[in-house]
């Protein structure tokens, strides 16, 4: 049947490139959990513990730059959106892959660190940049790369197969670089219109995103390794719900468009009926084998109703983003995330398990939507 420049055998082109984004977003939610995985199988726990801080650190990285190469964009209002994935942030993950690549199966702690800053870093820009672009052919050709070097690496480490993190690296590494085939050549710089604004952006962006890397390094520290990992499996399976939270927050960043929400919402109750049904079915204690051991269902339960409040601070925050009201978001969400950090450690502290972290971030949830309304509603929302 031809197809139509309006529909796509009579289902609005929209909506099939939604659909199509989300799920492609997904990937990029399995790259860290295919990470634990794999490392479960071949580096100690101590290793593995180590592991959850730098993924920690390499998503707070990534969405920091994310913020500045792209969100700032979005919060200028008559600026050009990003057309392209700047070369130096796929030189950077090059880089970074190259190290797990060449080097041995269980690298030493520094290297795995720069390692998973480098190849997150551009997996995340490269994610932004897509969904902005629209590139959502692309998008779907990328997360089938990537997913594919998932499960051949996790194959091999399965079989104790010293290649698995290798090939994890070399799937990571060609996904981004696939951003770059056929892009347009302007935009490769990523530098952004208004240096000001992305201070600001990308300021609060670090501000809010320090809260995983730290609560994460406070549960290894305390809780020991064990818990730390676990903390960080139940994190990234949550996370998987993430992708889809990025997709509406950019596309109502960038368009401002309402209907964005419904997609938004029927997409992240399907992510989360694919996530219990996976756990019901025993893939996830497959998946993670012994890096599984100290998940609890009530501590994922919780994760996910966390990850579900963050719609409703979704929409005003977009909207107050969009009217390029940066330095207010600014210190809102720097009072969200001292809220976040102060009853993060207190929790963690005072119930002694990774659980109690996830019970805080849904009791701060709370509070952050009705800080986001009420400023929404003074400033993007204020009737003239």
């Amino acid at each position: 049947m031809k197809q139509t420049p309006a529909r796509l055998r009579g289902i609005p082109t929209k909506y099939v490139e939604g659909v199509a984004q989300v799920v492609a977003g997904l990937a990029l939610a399995a790259f860290p959990a295919f990470f634990l995985a794999i490392y479960a199988r071949i580096a100690p726990i101590e290793d593995q513990g180590f592991l959850a801080v730098s993924l920690a650190v390499g998503s707070y990285v990534g969405v920091v730059l994310s913020a500045f190469i792209v969100e700032s964009r979005l919060a200028t209002p008559g600026a050009q959106h990003p057309v392209a994935l700047p070369r130096w942030m796929a030189v950077v993950s090059a880089a970074g892959g190259g190290l797990l690549i060449l080097g041995p199966p269980v690298p030493p702690a520094p290297v795995l660190l720069i390692a998973v800053v480098g190849l997150t870093s551009g997996l995340l820009m490269a994610r932004s940049i897509g969904v902005v672009s629209g590139r959502w052919k692309m998008e779907a050709a990328a997360a089938i790369t990537l997913l594919v070097g998932c499960c051949l690496a996790l194959l091999l480490a399965t079989l104790h197969n010293p290649l698995g993190l290798r090939v994890l690296a070399g799937g990571a590494v060609i996904t981004v670089a696939m951003r770059l085939w056929n892009a347009p050549h302007d935009g490769h710089s990523g530098i952004p219109p208004d240096l000001r604004r992305a201070a600001w952006v990308s300021g609060e962006t670090a501000v809010v995103g320090i809260v995983q890397p730290a609560l994460t390094t406070l549960i290894l520290v305390i809780l020991g390794p064990a818990a730390s990992v676990a903390f960080r499996v139940i994190s990234t399976i949550a996370g998987a719900l993430e992708p889809i939270l990025a997709y509406g927050r950019l596309r109502l960043l960038a368009y401002g468009h309402k209907g964005e929400i419904a997609v938004i919402a029927v997409a992240f109750g399907g992510g989360l009926a694919m996530i219990f049904c996976a756990e019901a079915l025993g893939v996830w204690r497959l998946i993670f084998g012994p890096a599984w051991a100290g998940v609890t269902v009530t501590g994922l339960l919780i994760a996910c109703l966390w990850k579900g409040l963050i719609l409703g601070s979704t929409v005003p925050f977009a909207a107050v983003r969009r009217a390029g009201r940066t330095t207010l978001v600014f210190w809102a969400r720097c009072a969200c995330t001292a809220i976040y950090l102060i009853l993060g450690v207190a929790f963690v502290m005072v119930f002694r398990t990774n659980t109690a972290a996830f019970a805080s971030f849904v009791v701060t949830e709370v509070l952050s939507i009705l800080i986001y309304y009420s400023v929404a509603k003074r400033t993007a929302w204020r009737k003239p």
